[in-house]
C-alpha cells in the first residue's frame, strides 16, 4: 500500500499556513484558527483510534478480513495527519503560555485576604 506521506504533508502544511495567514492578516481571529485545528486533531484522533481498536480486535480474535487492509490504510494515513496537526497544535500554543503578571490592585487584595 502507498500512504502518500508527501501529499498529505504538503496539503496539511498549505492548509495550516493558509489559516495562519488569515489569522495573521486579521481575516479570522486566533480563536477560530485554533478551534479549526483542535477539531481536526480530535477528528483524526477519533478515526485513527477507532480503526486501531478495530484492527486490534480483529487480530485478537484471529480474523483476517478484507476490510482489515482498508482500516490499516486509514489508520496510518490519519496517523500521518495527526502528526502534523499535533505540531500545528504545539505551534499555536507555544507563545500563549507566557506567565502574566497579576495587576497590583489584585495583588494587594490577595495580600489583605479580600480576593
Amino acid at each position: 500500500m502507498i500512504y502518500d506521506f508527501i501529499i498529505v504533508s504538503i496539503l496539511l502544511l498549505l492548509a495550516y499556513f493558509g489559516s495562519y495567514a488569515l489569522y495573521h492578516k486579521n481575516f479570522i481571529n486566533k480563536a477560530v484558527h485554533i478551534r479549526l485545528w483542535n477539531i481536526l486533531i480530535l477528528f483524526t484522533f477519533l478515526v485513527s483510534a477507532g480503526t486501531g481498536f478495530t484492527l486490534l480486535g480483529l487480530v485478537e480474535y484471529g480474523l483476517a478480513l478484507p476490510v482489515s487492509q482498508v482500516f490499516l490504510y486509514w489508520h496510518i494515513k490519519l496517523g500521518i495527519a495527526m502528526f502534523w496537526i499535533a505540531l500545528f497544535h504545539i505551534h499555536s500554543y507555544w507563545k500563549s503560555s507566557k506567565v502574566r503578571k497579576i495587576p497590583d490592585r489584585l495583588q494587594n487584595k490577595e495580600r489583605e485576604g479580600k480576593y
